[in-house]
């Protein structure tokens, strides 16, 4: 059996399926596999790691056969995101984090799955991550350290981030609607096109940051630091958008 047909039979599959029979297979046996529904038996988490793994290797073989070639060959591990399902009812004990290390593609899947959750990434360390179109709405990232990571497209719509630190990250086109930011540090982030309408930006600070374009109608920046008229001429605002003082 040649390298492809293994990868077929791993996932139970015939030769030629097409990619949504693949994804459906792959997140099938994601499922039966996953170590968490082996708690208490580290004999069996070590066999279902194994066997995940393999699952894992011969999905991302058959989506992508270069990639999942270089992959394998480099790392011998799976590299391939994938759905992380919970198996605890409705508010599944996991670390936030433990679904972030498995790609944005896991936790976007994670997050529709469990809507009702509110992630808790306070105080994380994010910095340098590449979070692109990433769905953190809603969730807790007070304090949490997230500097030169690629948030382009990303969904932090009522996120609580009061201290966060999102020095140089790419937040163009991000939506931020309603979000709570008092106190970030927004320092040569890139805001250009963003949608803040709501937000709440008081006492943060918006030196060199890139706001061309940003939808602020709403918002409060009241007592902001680092923001010039200049910046301000690019934006969108309203009536109710609250600016600092000595502007």
């Amino acid at each position: 059996m040649d390298d492809l047909g293994r990868c077929y039979f791993l996932l139970g599959l015939d030769p030629g399926a097409n990619p949504d029979q693949i994804k459906e297979a792959w997140r099938d046996l994601v499922q039966v596999w996953h170590p968490d529904r082996f708690g208490g038996n580290e004999r069996l988490q070590q066999k279902a790691q194994e066997k995940l793994k393999q699952i894992n290797q011969a999905y991302e073989k058959l989506r992508n056969p270069q990639a999942g070639a270089g992959a394998q060959s480099t790392t011998g591990a799976a590299t391939a995101s994938y759905d992380y399902p919970g198996f605890n009812g409705d508010e599944p004990e996991i670390d936030p984090m433990e679904v972030l290390r498995q790609g944005v593609n896991a936790w976007n899947i994670w997050r529709k799955k469990y809507s009702n959750l509110r992630p808790n990434l306070q105080s994380a360390n994010l910095n340098g991550m590449r979070l692109e179109g990433i769905d953190l709405r809603e969730a807790n990232l007070s304090s949490a350290a997230l500097q030169d990571c690629d948030l382009y497209k990303a969904n932090l719509s009522g996120t609580t981030a009061t201290a966060v630190r999102l020095q140089r990250s790419d937040l163009s086109r991000a939506l931020l609607l309603g979000a709570n930011l008092r106190l970030a540090d927004l320092s040569e982030a890139d805001l250009s096109g963003a949608d803040l309408a709501g937000a709440v930006l008081a006492k943060c600070k918006l030196f060199r940051t890139n706001l061309v374009a940003t939808n602020f109608c709403g918002a409060d920046l009241s007592e902001a630091s680092g923001v010039t008229r200049q910046q301000m001429a690019y934006t969108s605002t309203d009536h109710k958008t609250k600016l600092p003082s000595y502007l």
